[in-house]
């Protein structure tokens, strides 16, 4: 039986890879090329450091993620693209659960849309399952992400204004540690500009979101709620934001109800550069 309590890896110090993440945020993103007759190059690279939440209190987990896609087949809005990612992550508490590395060697088709994109593959997850030892599993995903108004700015290096917002959800065989279970995230999130300057915007938010799976586990099964309050700075391609937030979890499996403060980092650049292909 699967069970997130069972072990843990090196403790980390919290402050120490704190100040590694808000070093790594100071570069500026690749711009786009956009080259006729030619291949792109899609790809994007985050960085993600916050609380996790009530579920695990005092804990602190740091994500670090990168995707090179070619795309290899393209008609109208309609994209092919094998691609590769690596995910890197840790936590200050040492749970082997958040320490991990998985990567993926896939293939997806994309679909662009107004304000968004749906994208759907598979391929092979490359991770650790600790209850079997096997390291390669096949993954497959469904994934769909919107943004309106100042988000879909911020995405783009516009300073936000108005009504951000977003809207995403994953559904799919997405960990390794756990191969055989479906899982589905759903989240939300709507926030309105109270300040903006030429270098950032404080935007204060509601969010929320729940998660189901097919194994029932404890922790796949949850609703979530936020409220706070970030400061978002665009990027040449990409979005930088710090905020604070209010924490409500529901376990619906067990009851449980628990709210926590937290606090994070996150950082998204995204590039499509072309190489000419013929001249």
């Amino acid at each position: 039986m699967l069970d997130r309590t069972t072990r843990r890896g090196r403790p980390l110090s919290a402050r120490a890879l704190l100040a590694c993440t808000l070093l790594a945020l100071l570069p500026a993103s690749l711009g786009a090329q956009e080259v006729p007759k030619s291949i792109a190059f899609p790809g994007s690279f985050w960085i993600a450091a916050g609380d996790v939440g009530p579920a695990e209190r005092n804990n602190v987990v740091y994500q670090t993620g990168f995707e090179q896609g070619v795309v290899a087949w393209e008609r109208g809005s309609w994209l092919l693209v094998p691609h590769l990612s690596v995910t890197l992550s840790t936590d200050s508490l040492g749970y082997d659960w958040n320490n991990k590395h998985p990567s993926i060697l896939g293939v997806k088709l994309v679909r662009r849309i107004p304000g968004g994109v749906v994208q759907a593959g598979g391929g092979v997850l490359f991770e650790r399952d600790p209850a079997t030892g096997s390291e390669r599993h096949a993954t497959a995903f469904v994934h769909y992400w919107a943004g309106w108004t100042a988000d879909r700015q911020a995405h783009r290096g516009a300073t936000p204004t108005g009504f951000p917002g977003h809207a995403q959800a994953s559904s799919g065989l997405l960990t390794g540690r756990d191969p055989d279970n479906w899982m589905t995230l759903v989240s939300a999130q709507q926030g309105i500009v109270a300040f903006r300057s030429r270098l950032v915007a404080v935007v204060p938010y509601v969010g929320g979101g729940f998660s189901v799976d097919t194994k029932r586990r404890i922790w796949e099964n949850r609703v979530t709620y936020d409220a706070g309050v970030k400061l978002v700075r665009p990027l040449i391609g990409g979005v930088v934001e710090a905020g604070v937030a209010e924490r409500r979890q529901h376990e619906r499996l067990t009851g449980r109800v628990e709210s926590a403060p937290v606090a994070y980092v996150n950082l998204w650049i995204g590039w499509n550069p072309r190489s000419v292909s013929t001249r």
